[in-house]
């Protein structure tokens, strides 16, 4: 329920919005001039636990339609997303409902990607990850190959689907633009790790339509889009929204205010937040109600026999449609497999939960202790986001609800009770799009924001996807760590220390080295892209072809709250750019030094753009971008 008030304020049933998809799409073909019919943007979600994907074309988009991939291999109901698990045996590549009953699969791999200091301390010694490392190590493999050979899968069968859907002549007649969610806490260089997973898989591979893109985008920053402006929902200036990403691993929050509603901009109203509190636990925490119940008998269980408890009586029945507060005291009954009754009765009604004919009888309480513990973590996940809403002068309207454990109807129910009497709504959608929410999301961003960070090696005249710069955006998201480059700069007395001071005799001044200039602070809105100007000096020509005409600038970074002035211990390398400078010697600016020399200086600009799921770094020389070919950024 949202609480309406007189603000200005705009209702998504009308088919006049100026930010309906076919809007937007109006707006793309008159920016394009053309009609765009041979563009198809393909979302993909890359979860810890599970997958899923999105496509549409812009005739879909037009017609409010973002199609998802519903079939998976291996599995014979629709369902809106695939397990992120991989198994690999006799040099064969099993993945998602396709692995046997009986094999353990490998999990959570997304996250080696991360290094151990960006890792929650609580995700360290987490059991999946572990074994995911293990398997590096047993099949010599990195996590840039566990994601690829995962991704090469999913994209096979994208591929199958769209072409099943559209047929394979018309669909390679499509550029294909393809935007993968990570998560906003992730670093330069994971996301780089992801790209280059999406290039070994085959993404990237050519096409008879022509060079396929890739972006990424911030999975909350998705999920926002997607549901926001879900059709039949009001928002109003100034309401802030929680979006809560209640997923199989983790939860994590992100909180959104609406500055303007014509067009629809979003700003970031509260960092980020998350936390090892997703449905996986909740599932562990029902398998050991089972244990406990059953004693020495599960042990008799084989694997399949407990994925069969795991997986048909719970995930597929019980967990989906729990509802603490239903008032039929109805029982909930799980079958378990004979094996595990192998010498012993299949009737035991000395003790609660009763045993009948192999079958337990949960109660709703029974049941209910499973969701305990995961559901009080959430609660202060979103306690956290309403008090640092509060702190900064602002009132959260709604949580709204995405993820697979997003669409719980207990976890519904649960936050209502919570959050209803404090004036805040809760929002979750039907069906299966609280669990789709991030890959049509990513379909939102492509088509909003064309493949910004892919073009930079594109070939002149190349045509790319459509993009549309108004309707709804999210204009601005808050910095998770500062960002800057170590500079020298003329000495100040009162400012600097003598013990950074030197003497330039080219210059004929004072500087002092080890100081910081940062492009971006921590906890301060990301809103347009910051350029800090930079020059070099060379005495000679054999000076500048020393260099090869390249030089390197070191990106910094730092994770305080407020970043110092000077380069010290705590400041730590992010990424290394890597000038080639392809221009004769004496076409550079002339420079006469202090004592009268004749020398050349090196005038550029560092540019740094917020693009959503990252910070874009690029280098200018006389007002021209460099191109990948003469300026590459290499993350540590």
């Amino acid at each position: 329920m949202v609480f309406l008030n007189k603000r200005k304020s705009n209702n998504f049933d009308s088919s006049e919005k100026p930010w309906s998809l076919k809007a937007l799409v109006s707006r793309i073909k008159k920016k394009t001039n053309s009609d765009c019919d041979d563009f198809m943007v393909i979302g993909i979600d890359f979860g810890t636990t599970y997958s899923g994907v999105a496509w549409a074309t812009i005739a879909d988009f037009e017609k409010d339609q973002i199609n998802l991939v519903t079939s998976w291999p291996g599995y014979g109901r629709e369902e809106g997303k695939a397990p992120t698990e991989l198994f690999y045996e006799h040099d064969q590549v099993m993945w998602g409902y396709g692995i046997p009953a009986d094999a353990e699969p490998i999990r959570w791999f997304k996250l080696l990607l991360l290094k151990e200091e960006d890792l929650a301390p609580e995700l360290r010694q987490a059991e999946y990850l572990l074994r995911a490392q293990k398997v590096l190590r047993e099949y010599n493999k990195t996590a840039v190959d566990l994601i690829a050979d995962y991704l090469k899968c999913l994209w096979d069968h994208i591929l199958y689907t769209i072409n099943k859907a559209r047929g394979k002549f018309v669909v390679d007649g499509l550029t294909f633009h393809v935007v993968i969610t990570v998560p906003a806490i992730w670093k330069g260089y994971a996301r780089q790790g992801m790209e280059e997973a999406a290039r070994k898989s085959g993404i990237l591979d050519p096409r008879p339509a022509g060079r396929t893109t890739l972006t990424f985008a911030p999975e909350p920053e998705a999920a926002a889009l997607a549901t926001i402006c879900e059709p039949g929902r009001t928002i109003e200036e100034d309401d802030v929204y929680v979006i809560c990403d209640a997923g199989g691993g983790t939860v994590d929050l992100v909180s959104y205010k609406v500055s303007d509603t014509d067009p629809i901009t979003l700003h970031e109203a509260v960092v980020g937040t998350g936390g090892l509190c997703g449905g996986i636990f909740i599932d562990e925490a029902f398998e050991s109600i089972c244990k406990a119940r059953l004693g020495r008998q599960w042990s008799k269980l084989s694997q399949t026999g407990v994925k069969e408890i795991m997986k048909n009586e719970w995930e597929y029945a019980i967990k989906p449609q729990y509802r603490a507060n239903d008032t039929s005291k109805k029982e909930y009954i799980v079958a378990i497999p004979a094996e595990a009754f192998k010498g012993a009765s299949m009737n035991d009604d000395s003790r609660k939960p009763i045993i009948k004919e192999g079958r337990i009888y949960f109660s709703s309480s029974d049941i209910q202790k499973a969701f305990t513990s995961v559901f009080a973590d959430i609660e202060k996940l979103v306690d956290g986001q309403i008090n640092k809403a509060k702190e900064s002068g602002l009132s959260v309207t709604g949580i709204i609800l995405v993820g697979g454990l997003g669409s719980s109807p207990y976890l519904y129910d649960h936050l209502v009770a919570r959050y209803e009497r404090r004036k805040i709504g809760v929002l979750q959608s039907t069906g299966i799009r609280p669990r789709t929410a991030i890959c049509r999301g990513a379909i939102f961003k492509g088509f909003l924001d064309g493949p910004t960070q892919s073009t930079a090696d594109a070939s002149p005249g190349e045509k790319h996807p459509p993009k549309v710069t108004s309707g709804i955006s999210v204009a601005s998201t808050i910095a998770r760590q500062s960002l800057g480059l170590v500079v020298s700069e003329r000495f100040e007395a009162g400012k600097h220390l003598e013990e950074d001071k030197y003497y330039d005799r080219d210059e004929g001044h004072y500087f002092v080295s080890n100081q910081m200039q940062w492009f971006l602070e921590k906890n301060v809105p990301k809103l347009q892209p910051v350029q800090h100007a930079y020059y070099r000096l060379f005495r000679s020509k054999d000076h500048f072809d020393e260099a090869a005409n390249r030089f390197e600038y070191v990106i910094r970074q730092c994770d305080d709250d407020v970043p110092p002035s000077r380069f010290v211990g705590n400041i730590k390398n992010l990424c290394t750019i890597t000038v080639e400078l392809d221009v004769p010697y004496e076409s550079l600016e002339d420079f006469i030094s202090a004592e009268g020399n004749m020398m050349k200086k090196f005038n550029f600009v560092v540019e740094m753009v917020p693009s959503g799921a990252s910070i874009d770094f690029s280098v200018l020389y006389e007002g021209i971008k460099l191109g990948s070919q003469n300026a590459k950024i290499e993350f540590e």
